[in-house]
């Protein structure tokens, strides 16, 4: 197993973060008092800025399938037909979904970040954070100025410190890609069972991919990474990914691009989930052997969902009656027949289930709760995550060719603890 400490992770970290050629950052922030819940006191809010050096035809994103969605994702759905965008603003705190007014102080900010940094292209604007507040306009139009006339970070690491809630640490990873690079942050840590991505996802290439090359394949690489984790089964009202290019380096071609699109990705979403709000294991769940892909994803994600599965993982206890059921659950649900004869399950390298019956005994139950322990995270967690292991569990269905691994977390006291105050 793979170990950080805070030093180790960080000097990972930094090396990731550094810019794609063609883009700069800057953070700021402020404070503002909710008019919805003045009792809640004074609150902080960050800002955080990407914009590219020159306006780029090279753009894509993706938004969630929410029919509530937030003010930020209307608006962005729009300017998705502009012929040249020049960057994004972000804040936490608020997500801006619902609140009156909240489509034109969207737009509205978009624009005057555009003003304020001479930009000859639009801004895309995305929110996150409490659901119903309005956006603290007048705060925030402040800031604007100072923020927009910011030198930039040749790092993404203080936009990725910037757009965090719940988060406990920064995401960022990065890929070469030909002569260029791929370079993406994320924020989300919980109301995460994406139907498109996280909450928010940030993807930065300085590699000249042809805009309808992009579109194409950014929903395709989302549907096998974002849309294949789980931290609690909610659906964001704000889930937004985006990708920019700057247009820099010579396109590698299709093959060359998708697979460091998808290694970005990748890692990107299981940093989601190890960061998870209260995420004391990673739970990787692979199911095979069937001839319809969608239907494996649809069972694991069930399986990764199962209060009962989660829990027994928090409490290192390898019950594997829970995951059991939940899968018989999944396959009833799909009016899948599931053949006891033919299928196999197995936890780590450890056989739990094959050929009719359980395959149980002392030393096998003492081995997997060793497992379980080696795989569990700190709750609350540290400021950064000690390790990247996760818990493996592999079921065989049947001799079909198709798979798909959905991977989720399990469901501790904190989890309860953040969301029940999670405003107060």
């Amino acid at each position: 197993m793979r170990y950080f400490d805070s030093s180790a992770w960080m000097r990972r970290l930094e090396s990731e973060a550094v810019l794609p050629e063609g883009f700069q950052a800057a953070a700021a922030s402020m404070d503002f008092v909710p008019a919805e819940k003045p009792d809640a006191g004074k609150q902080n809010m960050n800002l955080a800025v990407i914009r590219l050096e020159e306006p780029t035809v090279s753009f894509a994103g993706v938004f969630t399938r929410n029919a509530f969605p937030g003010w930020p994702v209307v608006a962005g759905r729009r300017l998705l037909d502009a012929p040249a965008v020049q960057g994004l603003l972000v804040n936490n705190r608020v997500a801006n979904v619902g609140a009156a007014g909240g489509l034109e102080d969207s737009q509205r900010l978009s624009r005057l970040t555009a003003e304020l940094s001479g930009a000859e292209g639009p801004y895309f604007q995305s929110s996150t954070g409490v659901i119903g507040w309005k956006l603290p306009i007048t705060e925030m139009e402040a800031v604007l100025p100072g923020l927009c006339e910011a030198p930039s970070d040749d790092s993404l690491l203080p936009f990725a410190r910037a757009i965090m809630t719940t988060d406990a640490w920064p995401k960022i990873r990065s890929s070469n890609c030909g002569g260029g690079r791929i370079v993406a942050t994320a924020k989300g840590a919980g109301m995460v069972e994406p139907d498109m991505a996280t909450m928010l996802a940030f993807f930065l290439t300085d590699v000249d991919i042809p805009r309808d090359i992009a579109r194409r394949m950014l929903p395709e690489v989302v549907a096998n990474t974002f849309n294949r984790i789980s931290i609690d089964g909610e659906m964001s009202t704000s889930d937004t990914v985006l990708f920019f290019s700057s247009r820099r380096k010579p396109y590698p071609g299709d093959a060359e691009f998708r697979r460091s699109l998808t290694e970005t990705a990748a890692a990107l979403s299981e940093d989601v989930v190890r960061n998870g709000e209260g995420c004391g294991h990673v739970i990787k769940i692979t199911v095979s052997g069937l001839d319809d892909e969608i239907k494996a994803a649809s069972i694991a994600r069930s399986i990764a969902n199962a209060p009962l599965t989660k829990t027994a993982v928090r409490g290192n206890d390898p019950n594997v009656g829970r995951i059991i059921q939940a899968l018989g659950a999944a396959c009833g649900g799909s009016g899948l027949d599931l053949n006891r004869d033919v299928l196999e399950l197995s936890i780590g390298d450890e056989a739990i289930y094959g050929k009719g019956r359980f395959l149980l005994n002392e030393e096998k139950e003492a081995s997997l709760i060793e497992y379980l322990k080696k795989r569990e995270l700190p709750v609350p967690p540290l400021g950064w995550p000690p390790h990247e292991e996760c818990v493996q569990v592999t079921i065989t269905l049947g001799d079909g060719r198709s798979s798909a691994t959905v991977i989720g977390s399990d469901l501790s006291e904190e989890y309860v603890k953040i969301n029940a105050d999670y405003r107060t």
